[in-house]
């Protein structure tokens, strides 16, 4: 890849823009590219909490990090080894999962990959599996690791994740908050969360985490045109 995250980032925004990301890709995928943060899935707190004890039951000493994606979404990732995970690094492991069909067919494929915040100058390797035997098919799980001889060990670790995530109900809430629309601005106002009643939208972005939330498309931006404006009025703020 070369360069840095940020660079990545940029290029691939730029080539994607914001009339092709609104048109293509759902609002906070889009704005996650553009502004360089990723989106996480809402899901309920005990469902999460049994996502990280999962996580953290894989005992490796050579695994970097560990991550639960939904479709372009986060669900959630751990750091054994107490190493950053840079937002842009994050984004280009999911770009790098969507991108491809054949990853969604295999049981688990082995791939090196270039994460520039991580480690410029040398690859990690990656095992990635989408989880569709285990019920959850647009759930996945990625191990990544420095060493290129992990394959077998992260493979069993995977069905040890997938079957407790399975056991706990927690795929199954996943599966279904990814069915579920965006929350909408109206929630938000009738929530009391002190959003003004002419605020139609709104990006938030967590800098101590540098992860974004954003409402669905409401009035007046249920045009395609003015989403697209949206988009691009977002990125030239940022």
């Amino acid at each position: 890849l070369g360069g840095s995250g940020e660079q990545f980032l940029s290029n691939l925004a730029s080539s994607m823009d914001a009339h092709k990301a609104s048109s293509t890709l759902p609002l906070q995928t889009s704005l996650s590219y553009l502004l360089g943060a990723p989106s996480c899935l809402r899901l309920p707190v005990q469902a999460r909490q049994s996502v990280n004890r999962a996580l953290l039951s894989v005992k490796n000493p050579n695994l970097t990090y560990a991550v639960l994606i939904a479709g372009h979404k986060l669900v959630q990732f751990v750091r054994p080894r107490k190493t950053a995970l840079w937002a842009e690094d994050l984004l280009i492991v999911i770009n790098l999962i969507n991108s491809s069909t054949s990853f969604r067919t295999s049981e688990g494929s082995w791939t090196p990959l270039c994460l520039p915040l991580y480690s410029p100058d040398a690859n990690v390797f990656a095992y990635i599996c989408f989880l569709a035997k285990y019920g959850a098919p647009d759930v996945c799980l990625v191990f990544i690791s420095s060493k290129d001889d992990e394959f077998f060990n992260l493979s069993t670790s995977k069905h040890s994740v997938a079957t407790q995530l399975q056991e706990s109900s927690a795929l199954g809430q996943i599966q279904y908050a990814l069915r579920k629309p965006s929350f909408s601005i109206d929630e938000v106002e009738s929530g009391g969360y002190g959003v003004a009643r002419d605020v139609h939208h709104f990006v938030y972005v967590s800098t101590a985490v540098n992860q974004l939330v954003a409402p669905s498309f409401g009035p007046p931006y249920t045009d395609k045109r003015l989403q697209q404006q949206l988009l691009r009025a977002y990125q030239a703020a940022h």
